[in-house]
């Protein structure tokens, strides 16, 4: 994973961790545990739009909410996914209305069990 890693520093990256929350920034550095440091980071956290708005679309305040975490370490064992940005997708999703995300699901921690022999 570490080799992968290298094309992303001092990019802008995804992180989604295990315990769900989805974090954007700047790679700043990795190691070979996976341990990933990020800068100028932020949670992206949607809220769902209630199904009784009955419009289809939400306002951006209604639905994101960024919050700044500045530098920000990761550990390894909570990583599960780390992707490049497409900021066309931010930009679709905005000009949607954020249409479509009264239908979306949460995402669900994963939980990782130790296994012992």
């Amino acid at each position: 994973m570490a080799s992968a890693l290298s094309e992303w520093k001092d990019n802008t990256v995804c992180v989604i961790t295990c315990d769900g929350r989805f974090i954007q920034g700047i790679l700043a550095g990795y190691d070979q545990l996976q341990n990933l440091v990020l800068r100028n980071a932020h949670e992206r956290v949607y809220q769902l739009p209630s199904s009784s708005s009955g419009s289809g679309t939400a306002n951006e305040e209604d639905v994101l909410e960024l919050v700044p975490l500045g530098l920000y370490m990761i550990r390894g064992d909570n990583v599960a996914i780390v992707s490049d940005v497409r900021q066309e997708v931010w930009e679709q999703q905005e000009q949607s209305g954020y249409a479509g995300f009264e239908n979306g699901q949460s995402i669900d921690p994963i939980v990782q069990q130790a296994c012992f022999h």
